[in-house]
């Protein structure tokens, strides 16, 4: 458990190093194209989920419509058998 608190407390001294080396060296710059770039993949990501859930709608309302016609099929199916 020790070792864990320490990798995390050197990781973290290790990003505000990094982040204080870059933002010296060259700005805000590259923070501004990484905050730019997520947004981009967030928006694509939407756009995907959006997509993924007509998808999925399409499947339940096909499913409920298979199950509809199976149960048809069936009291079809025993209506014959009965005769």
């Amino acid at each position: 458990m020790f070792k864990l608190i320490r990798r995390i407390i050197c990781l973290a001294i290790i990003a505000v190093v990094t982040f204080m080396v870059i933002a010296i060296l060259k700005g805000g710059e590259p923070f501004r194209w990484f905050g730019q770039k997520s947004e981009e993949a967030g928006q694509l990501i939407q756009e995907k989920s959006d997509e993924l859930a007509e998808k999925a709608d399409n499947l339940q309302s096909t499913k409920k419509k298979l199950k509809e016609q199976t149960k048809k099929v069936r009291k079809i199916k025993k209506e014959i058998t009965d005769r």
